[in-house]
């Protein structure tokens, strides 16, 4: 069906010229960097200022800046929270080494009381009365039994110190993790030039709108492009029943909006294999087009400036 209709339009009356057909394209950079709104605690993010556009940029500078004020408030809290966990750490480890010595002292304590219970008990019961030496074998035991209490309460505070020290460690490592990634988060907030040329401002996904300095994006928005003003194409969007028309072309010109008498040749450089539904422009798809030129009339031409493109029929 598609076939038969795109010969009935390449059908005209004998003697007469085919209608060319006519498209709209508008004025891209090959080389843009691509401004988009950063994540944030929230879901939404302020644009607090934009370069201008009418001014050039250069690399290196400042072109975007996004409202930073939650993070700059966490990022102090974090800073805080960072250094209460680390004076908790010197406090733990002069605690837990306090009483790692104490468990020590008290091992060697009961040590020295077995090693005294131990040469009390090892007299002789003809020298001693039944109810002396019975008594000296008694505090042996108990020797015995406080030594090893004393020995495991020491293994019990060097386990309990490691423990604890190593949890305040970890705390303060997953503080010190949350801090560079809100330091990258901020960072994120202000978007300096990686190249020279001019920007653009994007438009809104929902209105249609030019973005503007002040304007609450969402994640994932095009807030500008900063586009380089070389290595220029023409980028236009073709109904699915002109491609083959544009394919079969035996001739394209393209005229600036602002300079209609002044035609220049183009070439068609690239055509989208698969058509995209473009929004509130029907069900009809629509396919991507890429044009070049070696000349342009304009001296010094704005990117995103419309342009009418005229494909001559053979």
């Amino acid at each position: 069906m598609l076939s038969v209709l795109c010969a009935l339009l390449a059908l005209t009356i004998p003697g007469e010229q085919a209608v060319p057909l006519l498209l709209t394209g508008t004025l891209q950079s090959a080389d843009k960097q691509s401004v988009i709104s950063p994540m944030s605690d929230n879901w939404r993010v302020q644009v607090q200022w934009l370069h201008p556009e009418d001014q050039p940029v250069q690399r290196g500078d400042l072109i975007a800046v996004f409202d930073a004020g939650n993070v700059k408030s966490q990022i102090e809290q974090l800073k805080s929270t960072l250094i209460n966990h680390e004076e908790r750490l010197n406090q733990l480890n002069s605690e837990h080494k306090q009483k790692v010595m104490e468990a020590e002292y008290e091992l060697q304590r009961r040590q020295l009381l077995l090693e005294k219970a131990g040469i009390d008990a090892a007299v002789p019961v003809v020298n001693l009365s039944q109810y002396d030496y019975e008594q000296y074998q008694l505090e042996l035991k108990r020797a015995r039994t406080e030594a090893g209490k004393a020995a495991e309460q020491l293994v019990v505070a060097r386990i309990a110190a490691e423990s604890a020290l190593t949890k305040q460690q970890l705390q303060i490592e997953q503080t010190k993790a949350e801090l560079d990634a809100a330091e990258t988060q901020l960072g994120l907030m202000s978007v300096t030039a990686m190249q020279d040329g001019t920007i653009s401002y994007g438009s809104h996904p929902w209105y249609g709108t030019k973005i503007y300095a002040g304007v609450t994006a969402q994640l994932g928005w095009t807030i500008a492009e900063l586009n380089r003003s070389d290595n220029l194409f023409i980028e236009a969007w073709v109904h699915e029943i002109d491609v083959p028309r544009l394919q079969l072309n035996s001739g394209l010109t393209a005229r600036f909006d602002i300079a209609p008498h002044a035609a220049f040749p183009l070439q068609l450089s690239k055509m989208a294999s698969q058509g995209e539904k473009r929004q509130n422009w029907g069900n009809a798809l629509y396919y991507k087009a890429v044009f070049t030129s070696d000349k342009m009339p304009l001296s010094h031409p704005m990117l995103g400036m419309g342009l009418l493109i005229e494909v001559q029929q053979p």
